[in-house]
């Protein structure tokens, strides 16, 4: 048998408590309770479990075969929250198809890279092929795209949704995914997207906002640990530099 990575109890408790504390720091403040949530790049669950707890509905991508059938398993321990999760074995792309991608089970697996050893193929949804198949997310409120450097298609197929429903949309961005002309082309969709785009930053213990400044710093493999130096939100009103100062629960 083929050991995955990472372990599933190993991740949960050592890295889950400090992972990604940004994203949550988010969804604390945008995800309201009984919102509609696209949560893109799902993995094993440990974005969509979270915002089960609040939404009234999560749709959750999750391309890889491995990574999948963790996400079913950890979602079967949380049984209180499997009715609020819609989950899709599939990636979100320009449009309905089929694509190559690793399979490691990691949270590095990339749509469209073909791997000779562990290599699958996986569908692909549309967003209006996603609208046909859960109706509910005409009533999105909030999106998390994080699907390793499939930004790239994702963002300028999904232009005119995003204009139409106006979620906050926190969108992970992967410059060792991405060529440099790519990384500036989607830059620029953003900035053209986006009436209000911000970046992360951490200042004295605390998270806060800044207009988005793209670092462009090079980067030739996935970093070990999630850092939100390249991470974008995009909201449709202005925000104070403190937004992201809420209450821990």
């Amino acid at each position: 048998m083929v050991q995955r990575f990472p372990s599933p109890r190993f991740w949960w408790e050592q890295y889950f408590p400090r992972w990604e504390m940004h994203t949550f720091r988010v969804f604390q403040r945008f995800v309201r309770p009984g919102a509609v949530v696209l949560d893109a790049g799902g993995w094993i669950g440990s974005t969509a479990l979270w915002l089960a707890e609040r939404a009234r509905k999560v749709v959750v991508l999750e391309p890889g075969d491995r990574a999948f059938e963790e996400l079913l398993l950890h979602v079967a321990q949380n049984p209180t929250r499997r009715s609020r999760l819609s989950l899709l074995r599939a990636a979100l792309g320009p449009k309905r198809g089929l694509v190559q991608m690793t399979n490691r089970g990691d949270s590095a697996d990339q749509v469209g890279v073909f791997d000779r050893q562990e290599g699958i193929l996986s569908s692909v949804f549309g967003i209006n092929d996603l609208l046909y198949a859960f109706p509910e997310l005409e009533d999105v409120s909030f999106i998390k795209i994080d699907v390793e450097g499939s930004e790239r298609d994702i963002i300028p197929a999904m232009t005119d949704f995003l204009r139409r429903k106006r979620p906050v949309m926190l969108l992970s961005i992967h410059p060792h995914a991405l060529m440099d002309d790519e990384l500036s082309k989607l830059i620029g969709e953003l900035r053209a997207l986006c009436p209000q785009l911000y970046s992360f930053h951490w200042n004295m213990s605390r998270w806060w906002l800044r207009d988005f400044q793209f670092t462009y710093r090079q980067i030739v493999a996935m970093p070990e640990v999630a850092d939100p130096a390249d991470d974008a939100l995009c909201t449709w009103e202005p925000l104070p530099a403190d937004a992201l100062q809420v209450d821990d629960e």
